[in-house]
């Protein structure tokens, strides 16, 4: 997961950028005009439409977890193979990217007022469908539409932040986005807790609530004025701009990016991805000792995002390496230390603020290019689906052969690659920027 923030305090210059500690900015495009456009709407206009915009971003963040949590029921109710829950991740991955740079094209096209009513409309109909659907085959249909339309509410909700409001706020605003992400996870746990193993359904239900908010959300977000939007595609870049991102100079940087994001959604996928199901399957527990796990997962990493920033804010990017670490010491704890009650749950708070380390890169990322190539830099992150789109089918093999918990457990070795990875890429922090 992906999550940005500007501290308050003191500020400092990274990356050629004065003044700006988050980095956001520096990896959207600069303002034009802000008396123009969307920003010249009266600002509680704009405070509304990010609101309603957020909650669509709650239930985006949801319908990303949704199936995770629910992989027990759609083993034990549906007569689903562990395999097959696992190709769901592999229709999610295919749809996220494919639905990340094609919908841009959409919101370009349209406009973003429209594309967000669009998209959360999507969204909404797809988990209709979802919750309907019985069968592998439709099932996997469906999440790969599904996480299409995921991918295009990340952009357009990008785009509104940038387009709504002036480049000293919009940092914060992007980090509150992100925060939607544990949050969505803690709401699964605490609502999957009170429905209970006979209305699990319900949980696929709560997930069509976008369809509520795309008329909302076309309401109140203001006209674009048929300007070029500021947020582009990456697939629009300069002509170059993904061939200099390959060249001998920046090659390493590049590849070493897309690696280490390719890492973080293996490990993920491995150990977290499989949760509710150890603990149905191995450990017996009922659907509101689950979902009290998953809870607790989630706040940590809603808790240790912000902490993570901070520490990258203060310390240097590579020292949020240090996160990875302690989600693989809290991934060996929770499978292997005889936990249970409130230490497993312990283990799975302090496996959530590891994995949250990844709040760095928002920063990194566009950090470690020169402002041409920033946008770039910031969709590398999205790249890294690219590595994780066979790891369903290697999950799956590996554990009818070695069982569930040694697959899980793989996901701690993951992450600590992951942080020499992390480490082998340069340090931004209080330097220069890269000369265009």
């Amino acid at each position: 997961m992906l999550i940005t923030m500007e501290s308050a305090g003191t500020t400092m210059e990274v990356a050629g950028v004065p003044g700006d500690r988050s980095g956001v900015a520096a990896s959207l495009p600069t303002d034009t005009d802000a008396s123009r456009g969307m920003a010249a709407a009266p600002l509680a206009r704009r405070i509304a439409a990010y609101l309603v915009v957020l909650a669509g971003y709650l239930f985006y963040c949801y319908n990303f977890n949704v199936v995770d949590y629910v992989r027990p029921y759609l083993v034990s109710d549906y007569g689903f193979s562990l395999s097959q829950t696992a190709n769901l991740s592999v229709a999610q991955n295919i749809g996220v990217t494919a639905g990340a740079f094609g919908w841009a094209s959409f919101v370009a096209w349209a406009g973003r007022r429209r594309a967000v009513g669009a998209i959360a409309a999507a969204i909404g109909g797809a988990a209709v469908l979802q919750a309907l659907a019985t069968g592998f085959p439709l099932w996997f249909g469906v999440r790969g539409a599904m996480s299409a339309a995921l991918g295009g509410y990340y952009v357009v909700a990008t785009g509104l932040v940038v387009a709504l409001f002036p480049v000293g706020v919009r940092g914060r605003l992007i980090a509150l986005n992100s925060a939607m992400y544990p949050l969505s996870n803690i709401m699964l746990g605490l609502v999957g807790g009170a429905l209970g193993d006979a209305r699990w359904h319900w949980l696929m239900w709560l997930g069509a609530t976008p369809l509520l908010i795309a008329p909302v959300a076309t309401l109140l977000v203001p006209r674009d004025p048929g300007a070029e939007p500021e947020y582009r595609p990456v697939t629009s870049a300069a002509s170059g701009g993904w061939r200099e991102m390959l060249s001998a100079r920046w090659r390493w940087v590049t590849v070493g990016c897309i690696l280490l994001s390719g890492i973080d959604f293996n490990a993920y996928q491995l150990f977290a991805g499989f949760v509710t199901l150890y603990l149905r399957q191995v450990l017996g527990y009922d659907a509101t000792r689950i979902g009290a796990t998953v809870a607790w997962l989630g706040t940590g990493s809603l808790g240790g995002s912000f902490f993570w920033a901070w520490v990258s804010d203060r310390f240097g990017r590579r020292s949020a390496a240090a996160g990875y670490v302690l989600a693989a010491a809290a991934i060996d704890a929770f499978l292997f230390g005889g936990l249970g009650g409130w230490a497993l749950d312990t283990a799975a708070l302090t496996f959530g603020i590891g994995l949250s380390c990844t709040s760095a890169w928002g920063v990194w990322f566009a950090e470690l290019f020169p402002e041409r190539l920033r946008s770039h830099g910031a969709a590398l992150f999205h790249a890294g689906h690219i590595f994780a789109m066979g790891a369903p089918l290697f999950i799956a093999a590996f554990s009818e052969r070695f069982g569930l918990v040694w697959i899980m457990a793989l996901g701690g070795v993951v992450y600590l690659i992951g942080a020499a990875v992390w480490l082998a890429l340069p340090e931004t922090l209080g330097r220069k920027a890269a000369a265009d």
